[in-house]
């Protein structure tokens, strides 16, 4: 598993196991975000299962799913609450592509503009042009 720290407090990663979960917890994670929706591929575990695996870890688990093509300000204020908690919070999907979007959109005019943050996140590895439209209609 590859983490990527946005912040000190918010990172990203691509898919992970129900195995990673104590991982996540040994590095001080209070929060596991899923933003990736169930049945992407057969070999994803499903969103219930993570919830029971964070859980029973005593981490708290949210399930905040994106569909570029459907990406609203409800997605982004869902991961802003997290975001926002004061909690390390670790988000992932099948790349960390959808969850470094929603920190981009949530943290716009806070830490930096649009354009820096995406600028900020690119320079970690993730390319974000092909997500370009989805956050436009959101973009501040």
């Amino acid at each position: 598993m590859t983490i990527t720290a946005l912040t000190e407090s918010y990172s990203v990663s691509p898919q992970i196991t129900l195995q990673d979960i104590d991982m996540l917890k040994s590095q001080g994670v209070e929060v596991v975000i899923n933003n990736r929706p169930d049945g992407e591929t057969e070999d994803q575990p499903t969103s219930a299962q993570m919830k029971e695996a964070v859980e029973a870890a005593g981490l708290e688990y949210v399930f905040n799913p994106v569909d570029l093509k459907a990406l609203s300000e409800k997605e982004v204020q869902a991961q802003a609450a997290q975001i926002d908690s004061g909690k390390q919070v670790f988000s992932y999907c099948r790349t960390g592509t959808r969850s470094s979007v929603l920190w981009v959109l949530a943290n716009q005019g806070h830490l930096a503009s649009f354009d820096e943050l995406v600028d900020q996140v690119q320079a970690k590895g993730f390319d974000l042009g092909r997500c370009m439209p989805a956050m436009a209609p959101l973009k501040r």
